[in-house]
């Protein structure tokens, strides 16, 4: 969709596109910029990689000439991550005029889930 969006290219998020169900895939191969202290994915990354999925999903669905600021997320984070890929997955669930209700995941190379969100967004003229 845009691998012009500077935050996301610092991060080194890439993006996927589409699939046949219509959600919205990204990923990542971690590096040491993406770890905590700790050496584990650090949240802030996990939670970016979530919101750039479910902002892109949003996009597919609303088109040009709009943009969908995040109004709100939640997340849960549910097993840790330290090396390999990350991909992150984000569906649209409700869409209205102004708002939309988009969620996703966090998985790794494996399969198995590292985190959840739910976000709604705002759908704005630009």
């Amino acid at each position: 969709m845009d691998d012009n969006i500077e935050y996301t290219r610092h991060l080194k998020i890439r993006d996927i596109g589409l699939d046949a169900e219509g959600c919205y895939l990204i990923d990542v191969d971690l590096e040491a910029i993406h770890l905590s202290r700790a050496g584990l994915v650090h949240g802030g990354m996990i939670f970016s990689l979530l919101d750039a999925a479910l902002g892109r999903t949003v996009m597919s669905h609303v088109g040009q000439g709009f943009s969908c600021p995040t109004v709100e997320m939640k997340i849960n984070y549910f097993r840790p991550a330290a090396a390999g890929k990350l991909i992150a997955k984000g569906r649209v669930i409700n869409k209205s005029k102004q708002l939309c209700y988009a969620e996703g995941e966090v998985v790794n190379e494996e399969g198995k889930l590292i985190a959840r969100s739910t976000g709604t967004f705002f759908i704005k003229t630009l």
